[in-house]
């Protein structure tokens, strides 16, 4: 597990290449470090970077997403009040973290951010909010599983798409028509349950309505 996880700081920029190799930015000391460490890691001489190489593929799989995690996270939800505060935005980093570091068939998707938000805003406890986030992810996981074949969230599209075409076969032929017979206009709306396309306090109701059958 990174040190960084558990700090209070977002990490935005790449701390290791895929090679292993960590990388000594001053960007990433200044936002990802505490003083002592500033101090610490920017005397460490280039020359030393190769000794603290990692060789896990997995480990540096999961390290090449911090950053990418950081980056969405300072977009998720930028209009609360409540994420005005640097430390909430870390247990949001924080959380979507350590889930890709358990989770290491996934590992972390765009997405999963606007999935874990209402978690950190409703839940006070860092941990529970987690938890509730790992047991969501549960059911939605396999949204964000690929192969080569498919993506996770395709079977859906494919359901919705034979629904429509039942319930209103006017509406899936006008769709055809116009090319979207596909319904790729879903795929975010199943991704992150409308977390987008409606309000924060609307998309909870209708995650309530969702959750309770």
């Amino acid at each position: 597990m990174d040190p960084h996880v558990g700090s209070g700081k977002i990490i935005t920029a790449p701390i290791i290449t895929e090679d292993g190799v960590p990388i000594k930015d001053p960007l990433v000391l200044l936002e990802a470090a505490t003083p002592d460490q500033q101090a610490s890691l920017i005397s460490t001489k280039n020359g030393d970077e190769a000794d603290h190489r990692l060789t896990d593929k997995q480990t540096i799989e999961w390290k090449l997403t911090l950053h990418q995690i950081g980056l969405d996270v300072l977009r998720t939800d930028r209009s609360m009040v409540f994420y005005e505060k640097k430390e909430n935005l870390s247990k949001l980093w924080d959380i979507l973290a350590v889930y890709a570091w358990i989770d290491k068939e996934v590992g972390y998707c765009q997405g999963m951010s606007d999935l874990c938000s209402p978690m950190i805003v409703l839940l006070n406890d860092e941990a529970d909010a987690f938890w509730c986030f790992e047991r969501l992810m549960r059911r939605l996981r396999g949204n964000f599983r690929c192969t080569q074949q498919s993506v996770g969230v395709e079977n859906q599209l494919q359901h919705l798409a034979s629904i429509i075409q039942v319930l209103d076969p006017k509406l899936h032929d006008h769709l055809e028509t116009l090319g979207g017979g596909d319904y790729l206009f879903a795929f975010r709306m199943f991704m992150v349950l409308f977390r987008r396309e409606l309000s924060f306090g609307d998309s909870l109701y209708l995650w309530e309505v969702n959750t309770s059958f």
